[in-house]
């Protein structure tokens, strides 16, 4: 998880002279808020829709099945991983339920092999080596970087195939844009690997204090977004946002107004205004006192949890860190706002891929990657890690019932994107990190940022 939240539990006390006579009156387009419900509250959101991919035309004659005579009984196969405490406890226990359960007698064997930055060294070094292990958690730009060397296999015959693939009707149950994130430009759009779970980077809000300011919902657009931080400034003399400058933050932000972070054809920032105007946006913020930039690491949670602000931006995989710290307001989570027609998210999180060994091995890391994504894993994944799941059916699971933030967020999933899945990605985040913290740190301008942002990114090597 590229944002490994932890969160501090133990919160100063809080406390908040009650305000009295009229509330201020919203704009036309914001409407008065109904009394609400304790902590934490989870409020309407936009009904997102759906689609699954059409099902493949059948030919007059069948295509061969390239994995048919392949025969995976009795392999024992590796699975290295990031993962400690309860999220290593929970992926121990789903591989040793697998390997009961499975007809052909595979056996998964699972080892901690450090951050995702130690797996990538440990990896290449044992491509070098020439024995790879059979799987590994990785980020979609590592997982290029394999690709390059040749040492990862394409899985569309794998989900194609009539004896070990996924029926139409399974396939359909994937969200589509979570699979779509697994498909490498470099290497002809195919899938280097496959997904078991993804964050979406939301809306932290305050419901209270949206309520006393006289708002029902959370702001829709960033010009909802700057009018409640003006009225929460003139009221409570206070920001309303704390600024964790991130990558994907500054990524999704440029997505929201319409902007491209890279172009297909690999031009950065294309056309620039969106860039531009998210920066110029933030300044402003930082500027009239509704904003600041924190100073540590998650001080943004704190901060939101001590009342100092009502607005942060986060990871889902954050739900359960908020929850943990018992607030004692009304809180929830929602899609973030947005200039363009639709809201959109960042949609990020690791993938598994297959390393090329013998294609019997090969076809057991699969069943086993199969097995993972049914619904019934995919939800007891989901809850364990705070992932959301990759099957849309698993948001029926009654697992979710004591996790309604979670399902809240499973809706928001038809908004998401995928960032790049590129060799150069990594490297082209740092720059946009860099980018933001300059200026909400007061260190550069917005066209003097964009401008070495530029400058940096001709430097780099897109390919190996």
């Amino acid at each position: 998880m590229r944002k490994r939240l932890l969160f501090l539990t133990a919160l100063l006390p809080i406390i908040i002279a009650s305000c009295k006579g009229a509330l201020p009156s919203p704009a036309p387009t914001l409407t008065p808020l109904p009394q609400l419900s304790p902590t934490p509250i989870v409020l309407a959101s936009p009904t997102p829709t759906f689609t699954p991919p059409p099902s493949p035309t059948p030919t007059s004659t069948p295509l061969p099945d390239p994995l048919a005579n392949i025969n995976p009984e009795q392999q024992e196969i590796t699975l290295w991983h990031p993962y400690t405490q309860l999220h290593e406890k929970a992926l121990m226990e789903m591989v040793e339920e697998f390997n009961k359960v499975n007809p052909w007698g595979i056996k998964v064997k699972v080892r901690y092999a450090g951050s995702y930055s130690e797996i990538r060294r440990k990896v290449l070094a044992a491509i070098a080596a020439g024995s790879p292990p059979d799987m590994a958690f990785s980020y979609q730009n590592v997982v290029a970087e394999y690709a390059y060397a040749d040492a990862v296999i394409a899985l569309d015959d794998y989900l194609q195939s009539p004896k070990y693939g996924l029926k139409p009707e399974e396939l359909g149950d994937y969200f589509s844009n979570f699979l779509e994130g697994d498909r490498y430009p470099d290497f002809e759009g195919k899938m280097l690997s496959f997904p078991p779970g993804r964050s979406l980077e939301v809306m932290y809000y305050n419901a209270d204090a949206l309520r006393e300011l006289g708002f029902k919902e959370p702001p829709r657009t960033w010009n909802e977004f700057y009018q409640i931080c003006k009225m929460h400034k003139e009221k409570e003399k206070k920001p309303c946002y704390a600024i964790a400058p991130s990558a994907s933050t500054f990524t999704w932000m440029v997505w929201s107004r319409g902007g491209e972070v890279i172009s297909p054809e690999g031009e950065f920032l294309p056309g620039k205004e969106a860039a531009l105007e998210t920066l110029q946006f933030l300044e402003k913020l930082i500027d009239e006192g509704f904003a600041y930039r924190v100073k540590e690491r998650y001080q943004d949670q704190e901060d939101f949890a001590n009342r100092k602000v009502i607005f942060t931006f986060g990871s889902t995989a954050g739900i359960p860190y908020y929850q943990q710290a018992k607030l004692t307001f009304s809180w929830s989570i929602a899609l973030p706002p947005a200039q363009t027609p639709n809201p959109v998210l960042d949609l990020y999180g690791p993938s598994v891929c297959i390393f090329r060994t013998t294609p019997e091995r090969q076809v057991a890391s699969w069943l086993f990657l199969k097995w993972f994504t049914e619904p019934e894993q995919n939800a007891r994944w989901s809850v364990a890690t705070g992932y959301l799941p990759v099957r849309i059916s698993a948001a029926d699971s009654p697992l979710f019932k004591n996790h309604p933030l979670l399902k809240k967020a499973i809706e928001f999933a038809p908004y998401a994107r995928s960032e790049p899945a590129i060799y150069s990605w990594e490297a082209i985040r740092s720059i946009l990190y860099k980018a933001m913290n300059d200026v909400v740190s007061g260190t550069k301008a917005p066209e003097d940022a964009i401008a070495w942002a530029e400058k940096e990114f001709a430097k780099l090597r897109l390919k190996p």
